[in-house]
C-alpha cells in the first residue's frame, strides 16, 4: 500500500486530482477540504494515500494530511459507509466540524450529506461519538475557496457543472473573513434559482 505520492499537479475536479509523476498521470479521488488547499495546477504535491479496490479494480484515494486520512479510514469502519460516502461527508464538511457533528448526535446535519440517511447519521454518531477527538483542522489555508464551495455542493448531491458555476459566482471576489458556511448557503440559493429559472422556461 502506498503512503504518500509526490508528483506536479495537472488536473483537479471537485472530487478528483491528477498528479503528474515520471510521466504517469496518477488519478485520486479526494474530498473538497483537501482539493480546496492544493496550489495552482502545475505546482508539486504531497498527498497521503488509501487504496481501495471498486469494481474489481484498485482506487487510490488522496488527502492533503494524515489526520484526514484517518478520519476517513474511521469513518470506513462504520456499518454501511463506504468510500464514496465517507467522502462525501468530508467534502460537505471541514473534518473537525464532521467530528463535532458526530460527538454532537446531530443526525439533522449529518443526514444532509448525499447517501446518508437517517439511520446512517444514527450510526455513525452512536460507533464513533468520542473516538474522533483527536481530529482537528486540517493543516494549511484554503487556496481555492470556489473549489470547496463546489466540492460541498457535489457531496450534497447537486450537479457537479452547476455547482461550479454557481462556487465561482459566490466566490469571485469575497474576503476571506466571509466563513466557508455563508458561501455554500449563498450558492444554495442561487443553484435554487437557476433550477427554477430553467422550469419556467422549461
Amino acid at each position: 500500500m502506498y503512503e504518500y505520492l509526490t508528483g506536479r499537479l495537472v488536473g483537479r475536479g471537485p472530487d478528483e486530482v491528477v498528479l503528474d509523476i515520471s510521466g504517469v498521470g496518477w488519478k485520486l479521488l479526494c474530498s473538497g477540504a483537501t482539493v480546496s488547499r492544493l496550489p495552482p495546477p502545475g505546482d508539486e504535491v504531497t498527498l497521503f494515500t488509501h487504496q481501495a479496490v471498486r469494481d474489481e479494480r484498485p482506487v487510490l484515494y488522496g488527502f492533503a494530511s494524515r489526520e484526514e486520512r484517518t478520519l476517513f479510514e474511521k469513518l470506513l469502519t462504520v456499518s454501511k459507509i463506504g468510500p464514496s460516502i465517507a467522502l462525501a461527508l468530508l467534502s460537505a464538511m471541514e473534518p473537525g466540524r464532521l467530528a463535532s457533528a458526530v460527538d454532537a448526535g446531530d443526525v439533522g446535519l449529518l443526514s444532509k450529506v448525499k447517501g446518508v440517511g437517517k439511520r446512517t447519521a444514527e450510526r455513525l454518531c452512536v460507533e464513533l461519538k468520542d473516538r474522533l477527538g483527536v481530529v482537528g483542522t486540517l493543516p494549511g489555508a484554503v487556496t481555492d475557496r470556489a473549489a470547496s464551495v463546489s466540492a460541498a455542493l457535489v457531496a450534497l448531491g447537486y450537479p457537479r457543472a452547476g455547482a461550479e458555476a454557481a462556487a465561482v459566482a459566490v466566490s469571485d471576489g469575497v474576503g476571506d473573513d466571509v466563513p466557508l458556511e455563508e458561501l455554500v448557503k449563498k450558492a444554495l440559493a442561487q443553484v435554487g434559482r437557476a433550477q427554477a429559472a430553467r422550469g419556467r422556461s422549461a
